[in-house]
């Protein structure tokens, strides 16, 4: 009788656990963009304050549980609009270092994000801003506008990101799908988990991408030299320049690797 209760207790737990790797693997196949269940979007502005985008030498960003927008505006000025439920939550300095947001002051231990308010930041700035934007996501989307002068520093734990054209950026993200339009200058991009996908590089300095778990993909790149190492994957490069000063390192531990058309 015993070990019958000890083998129907293993079929249970075996099957919750077989249960939750299903609705993962669901989630991550299909690129839903919102990666658990119970998340709900707060339409309740706690903050909003315009600044003279002159005065920001660059930006900082903490976040939670919330997308992280960037928006653009012909204004000569940036604005800050955070939605949540209290205003004790978020904490906004601005000084001679620039303006620091850290929206991080509601944590709170929850089973699958169930009850849990997504507390939005959405930016508004000019697409001439060619300062630092430095963003770390526990839980939630990092959206970004062409901000071709800028130097962008993204960490996202749990979440897709998604930039326009870019000078410089570094991307470490542990679940979630990276696209960008176009980059620039100079990249250094890093999924555990997720799919890198990227219309144009037009790199002026050596650069990295690294995916364990996911496919890398390039739409077309300027002319480079790309060295390329895949683990469990294909690979198709089908532009390459062997004699090129510059040089694009792509690793990928699990998925498949594809530049050029």
């Amino acid at each position: 009788m015993k070990n019958k209760g000890i083998i129907i207790a293993l079929i249970i737990l075996l099957s919750i656990i077989i249960f939750f790797l299903v609705m993962f693997l669901v989630i991550v196949l299909t690129g839903k963009k919102t990666l658990f269940f119970g998340i709900k979007k707060s339409n309740n502005i706690i903050f909003d304050k315009t600044y003279s985008v002159e005065d920001i030498n660059n930006i900082d960003i903490r976040q939670d549980t919330g997308d992280v927008i960037f928006r653009e505006t012909t204004e000569d000025n940036i604005q800050v609009i955070i939605y949540g439920e209290n205003k004790t939550d978020v904490d906004v300095n601005f000084n001679q270092n620039g303006l620091s947001i850290d929206n991080t002051h509601n944590k709170k231990f929850v089973f699958l994000n169930f009850g849990v308010i997504a507390k939005d930041i959405v930016v508004y700035i000019p697409s001439t801003y060619n300062k630092t934007i430095k963003i770390k996501n526990d839980c939630g989307n990092c959206e970004m506008l062409d901000l071709e002068n800028a130097t962008v520093d993204i960490d996202c734990d749990c979440g897709n990101v998604k930039l326009g054209k870019v000078k410089n950026v570094t991307v470490k993200c542990d679940l979630g799908d990276t696209e960008i339009k176009e980059v620039l200058n100079k990249c250094d991009i890093r999924a555990d988990c997720g799919d890198i996908e990227i219309d144009t590089i037009s790199i002026e300095e050596d650069s990295t991408i690294k995916a364990e778990l996911g496919n890398v993909d390039i739409n077309k790149t300027d002319d480079i030299y790309i060295e390329s190492e895949v683990d469990l994957g294909k690979t198709k490069i089908f532009q390459n320049n062997r004699n090129s000063e510059i040089t694009l390192k792509i690793n990928c531990d699990c998925g498949n690797v594809t530049v050029g058309k």
